[in-house]
């Protein structure tokens, strides 16, 4: 794509010219795509995000194929990977937005990599664990780290929350 194409005169009206070109420049990781980050991938797509990394190591099953954007009725389970799913997602958006799955655990080469050239990283887990590992590793490189959580702690209760850190400052712990 040569420049923004009208597809995109909404985000120009609020972006501007010079920040929808910013947002097709812009590469985006996301760490854990499932019910949360599929969502996720899905708006990137939408926005014209120059390129989605999306890194997790697991498959849908039939628990969560009614969370996950993308997961089609006919998708296997067992079989289906969620980066995979999301990789078509994005494609079927908007084939301009290059897809990078990488099918491997936060604690790796791959995606200690895919953090570090990444300009935005967002974190979608289910635990804190990852969590932090995914703030420091942000943290160390001094990349922007967006992380977002939602939960069922008990039938009928509904939570989450967004924690944001620039330039190696921040901590999603409650306690400090």
């Amino acid at each position: 794509m040569n420049g923004p194409s009208s597809r995109y005169d909404r985000h120009i009206c609020l972006f501007g010219k010079e920040g929808q070109e910013r947002m097709r420049r812009t590469h985006v990781t996301v760490v854990g795509v499932g019910g949360l980050g599929g969502p996720l991938v899905q708006h990137l797509a939408l926005l014209g995000v120059g390129k989605v990394t999306a890194v997790d190591d697991d498959e849908i099953d039939e628990t969560s194929r009614n969370r996950f954007v993308g997961a089609r009725h006919d998708d296997p389970v067992p079989g289906s990977v969620k980066i995979e799913l999301a990789a078509r997602l994005i494609r079927e958006i908007n084939p301009d937005v290059i897809a990078e799955p990488l099918y491997t655990d936060l604690v790796s080469e791959d995606a200690f990599e895919a953090v570090k050239k990444a300009d935005w990283v967002f974190g979608c887990f289910d635990e804190d664990g990852p969590r932090h590992i995914l703030n420091e590793l942000c943290a160390t490189y001094e990349r922007p780290y967006i992380d977002l959580a939602s939960d069922v702690p008990e039938p009928g209760v509904y939570g989450g929350r967004v924690c944001v850190a620039w330039d190696g400052n921040g901590c999603p712990r409650r306690d400090r």
